[in-house]
């Protein structure tokens, strides 16, 4: 807090009580701030609707790989990327990642998208083991979930999260 001087008058009881006030935190003593407070930006718009309008009208066109067909080595990509649940997540969250990065770093920021990303993911989604394996630009491939067996309640009740139910 910034306490004001004794004003020109010079008259100690007001000053006394201006002071006194200050310190109360009485608003009509208090002086207005030395600058505005900063007036936080507008949320920009994103260039792109939804995931799907940046995989159709942006990612299918700025990525460039041989696209695997057959034994041929190559990128495995379906064309049904959104029937794949972790496609889905992992294109959604490039998609946010580029709309964030694009803003709020202009020099450098699609380099970190590439780098820091798209490579990941793509990788990811493209690898002997990723979703896109069974498939190819010609075919897709249903996804199947990896098998699950119910964990026991005493195992879940030693998790911090616990509940006790």
């Amino acid at each position: 807090m910034t306490l004001s001087p004794p004003g020109p008058a010079g008259d100690p009881i007001a000053d006394l009580s201006a002071l006194l006030g200050q310190l109360a935190g009485d608003p009509s003593d208090t002086p207005p701030p030395a600058t505005p407070p900063a007036v936080e930006p507008a949320e920009a718009e994103p260039v792109y609707r939804n995931v799907e309008a940046f995989v159709g009208d942006y990612l299918a066109h700025v990525v460039e790989r041989r696209l695997a067909s057959g034994p041929d080595s190559g990128l495995n990509w379906c064309p049904r990327w959104w029937a794949h649940p972790e496609a889905i997540s992992r294109l959604y969250a490039l998609w946010r990642a580029w709309e964030t990065l694009r803003v709020s770093d202009p020099q450098t920021g699609m380099s970190i998208w590439w780098r820091d990303h798209l490579d990941p993911h793509l990788t990811a989604l493209a690898a002997e083991y990723g979703p896109f394996t069974r498939c190819r630009p010609d075919k897709h491939t249903e996804p199947r979930p990896l098998p699950v067996e119910p964990a026991p309640p005493e195992v879940l009740a030693q998790l911090p999260d616990a509940t006790g139910a």
